[in-house]
């Protein structure tokens, strides 16, 4: 019976020990598999052009005070994001204003610009600091998680406020006012750019500047709709629809984006797997999951065609059918658990981005056609009559690349549109409402409404 025992327990040692080479083996091999994979990777992205270094993507050290946007009196204060809270007290004295309500008569119109007359001090600041050339934010820029960010909520109620104040000013017939007021909105986006260098620049600054954009096309278009725009203003409003290009600064933020996750998994939860309270964790699947993330941000990239200034839909939308993959519910999944958290949905971002530039070059060319309107008493037949007397160069379709379409109507107004995201000419049938209310930019074309 002892001998037997003595067997029985032997062979349990010799099983366990077994395991245990058989785990060591495992890992090991699961940690070789995903550094080399990794490695191969980066080689090909940086083959590619593509930078992954985040140090490449820290604003330069030395900017002079004078400057510097964020050095300017209350600047930093009320734009620069507070660990301690998301607002300030002109973000709070602007909450009052209803920036969201409809204003449809003189009266109104007045009430409000009396009202809102109390922030023309602190527009003046944000004018003189606007006059400086760099958008630089002190702090800790070694991370993504622990760099400063703009305060946004500031951001968003500054913008609403001047936009409600530029229609007002349309309201009462005084369309140099509403301008100034424009001017100033169009200008503030910079801060969200990282003027002049663009770095760093976060996924929700981009796409906050392409919310902000989309607010300060809204704007003109009332503007025009009311014919409140004369030849002066829309002029100015034409060139400075001409310098916005969104796409860069998102593209820019996606490879931020990537370049500060995976320097955050290489160098602090990689470096952290192998301590007390991660004994069990495999470094190579987290080197798998940064091949994926940095695959994934690639592939979004891809979707923009920069030769030609084009996005892609279809591209777009393989993308995102390779997140939902891995995103999808069930078992635990190694080699993308973490990039299913670290990777944003980029077809939404891009359907926004496409959508809200469609929007800006249909403005130029709005813009272009109220002013032959306006010295010929019609509008053209074609767009290549606006050339060059009214637009220096017209647009194109940033879907498919063709020109924005474009027909006269017999009321005497135009119809003006993109293909949309369908890349399909659907007549200048705007796109529908979805099941929750909204509109479904997917279907559809988009129109300029005038």
């Amino acid at each position: 019976m002892n001998v037997k025992f003595k067997t029985i327990f032997f062979w349990v040692i010799i099983v366990l020990l077994s395991l245990g080479v058989l785990a060591s083996l495992f890992y090991a091999e699961e940690d070789w598999r995903g550094k080399r994979a990794w490695e191969n990777c980066k080689r090909e992205l940086e083959t590619k052009g593509e930078v992954l270094d985040w140090n490449a993507y820290v604003p330069p050290p030395m900017v002079r005070d004078d400057q510097n946007f964020f050095k300017a009196p209350k600047m930093a204060e009320w734009f620069v994001k507070n660990s301690q809270s998301l607002t300030n007290e002109l973000a709070e004295r602007l909450r009052n204003a209803d920036t969201t309500a409809t204003i449809t008569n003189e009266i109104a119109a007045t009430k409000y610009l009396i009202w809102s007359d109390q922030f023309q001090p602190d527009f003046k600041l944000i004018r003189d600091a606007l006059k400086r050339p760099y958008m630089r934010m002190d702090g800790d820029y070694s991370q993504t998680f622990t760099m400063p960010i703009p305060n946004f909520v500031t951001v968003r109620a500054v913008s609403q406020t001047l936009a409600q104040r530029a229609k007002c000013y349309l309201l009462l017939d005084q369309p140099e006012k509403a301008l100034n007021e424009l001017t100033l909105l169009n200008d503030s986006r910079r801060l969200l750019e990282a003027a002049p260098t663009g770095k760093p620049m976060t996924l929700v600054a981009a796409m906050i500047n392409v919310a902000v954009t989309g607010l300060y096309t809204e704007t003109i278009a009332n503007g025009l709709q009311k014919r409140a725009w004369q030849e002066p203003q829309l002029a100015v409003i034409e060139k400075q629809l001409e310098q916005i290009n969104l796409i860069p600064f998102v593209i820019e933020a996606i490879r931020e984006e990537r370049a500060g996750h995976c320097h955050f998994i290489e160098t602090d939860a990689i470096a952290k797997i192998k301590d007390v309270k991660h004994p069990n964790m495999i470094r190579g699947w987290f080197y798998q999951n940064l091949v994926t993330i940095a695959r994934l941000n690639q592939e979004a990239i891809d979707s923009v065609d920069f030769t030609n200034n084009l996005i892609l839909p279809e591209r777009a939308n393989d993308v995102q059918r390779e997140q939902n993959a891995i995103e999808k519910p069930g078992f635990f999944r190694p080699y993308t658990f973490f990039a299913a958290i670290a990777v944003p949905s980029f077809t939404k971002a891009f359907q926004t981005l496409a959508r809200n530039q469609t929007m800006v070059n249909e403005a130029q060319i709005a813009c272009a056609l109220e002013r032959y309107h306006l010295a010929h008493g019609e509008y053209p037949d074609t767009l290549d009559m606006l050339v060059p007397q009214f637009i220096e160069k017209l647009p194109h379709d940033i879907i498919g690349g063709d020109s924005l379409i474009y027909h006269s109507t017999v009321d005497g107004k135009f119809l003006l549109y993109s293909v949309g995201w369908n890349e399909k000419d659907d007549g200048g049938i705007e796109s529908p409402q979805n099941k929750n209310g909204g509109t479904d930019y997917t279907r559809g074309d988009w129109v300029w409404k005038n």
